[in-house]
């Protein structure tokens, strides 16, 4: 999908090829006039097509003033040019002796001109036309505020409940879970007060060995099984740990995620 910069420069070429515009002298304004007869801006025009071609209207009219500018610079620059080369073949053809053949009254001889003198024209190209119009497009890029990401709103208790649960379900992972937490009762110490604490790729390596003695799935898994086997554990792991049957803990942000199962009776809020 072509930009409208792109879009812009194609027509030029187009009109140029049309024989609409000539190449070595580009009328800044009748391109102009041309470009907001296509976007349907110029003459009686529906308001509501004006209001919903707004953004690109507007854009249009900024390009236009900056293409004005440049005219206007090549015309200012023009004359500032053939005002140092008349001054400098004014000095060259000063003499001292001059001064004594100029007339008397010279007022009087001074005539003013009935007509002004037609304004100086300097021919802009298409290429420079083009190239102001690149020129522009990255100004206009330059300038465009990028967008806030916005902050994620923190969810509260019962929605980050709410949520772990229906990805859960999403995955599949109820049934992992309820797994995993008849894993946790083969685990029980003898002595319920005794906590007992898991490294989580300990438990991942217990868990395995676990699954596949009751052949829960085959014993030559896969590198790719295995990474979807931990990401199971760790959502089931979340799951239980909304539903107060697992303690989630880390004593360090790169430290090792501790897992303690919390049995029947013992159970924290």
């Amino acid at each position: 999908m072509a930009t409208q910069p792109q879009a812009a420069i194609a027509t030029l070429i187009e009109l140029a090829q049309q024989g609409e515009i000539d190449p070595w002298d580009v009328q800044v304004i009748d391109v102009i006039d041309q470009f907001l007869n296509e976007l349907g801006l110029a003459g009686d025009t529906d308001p509501i097509l004006r209001e919903a071609d707004l953004p690109q209207s507007g854009q249009t009219f900024l390009w236009a003033s900056k293409l004005v500018l440049l005219k206007a610079d090549t015309l200012e620059s023009l004359t500032a040019i053939e005002a140092e080369v008349q001054d400098e073949e004014f000095y060259e053809d000063w003499e001292a002796g001059d001064v004594e053949r100029l007339p008397l009254k010279l007022e009087k001889r001074l005539r003013r001109r009935a007509v002004a003198p037609p304004p100086k024209r300097r021919r802009v190209t298409l290429q420079e036309f083009i190239e102001q119009i690149q020129q522009i497009a990255n100004e206009i890029e330059d300038h465009t505020p990028k967008k806030r990401l916005k902050t994620p709103r923190k969810l509260s208790n019962k929605a980050a409940i709410k949520q772990i649960t229906q990805l859960a379900h999403d995955e599949n992972l109820t049934e992992l879970a309820a797994q995993l937490e008849q894993f946790f009762q083969t685990q029980m110490p003898p002595d319920p007060e005794t906590p007992m604490v898991f490294e989580l790729d300990d438990l991942i390596r217990q868990w395995i060995a676990y699954k596949e003695a009751n052949e829960f799935f085959p014993q030559d898994i896969t590198a790719k099984q295995h990474r979807h086997e931990k990401v199971g554990i760790f959502w089931a792991l979340l799951l239980l740990s909304a539903q107060s049957k697992v303690v989630l803990s880390q004593d360090d942000f790169y430290a090792p995620v501790l897992v303690r199962p919390l049995y029947p009776g013992h159970r924290e809020i």
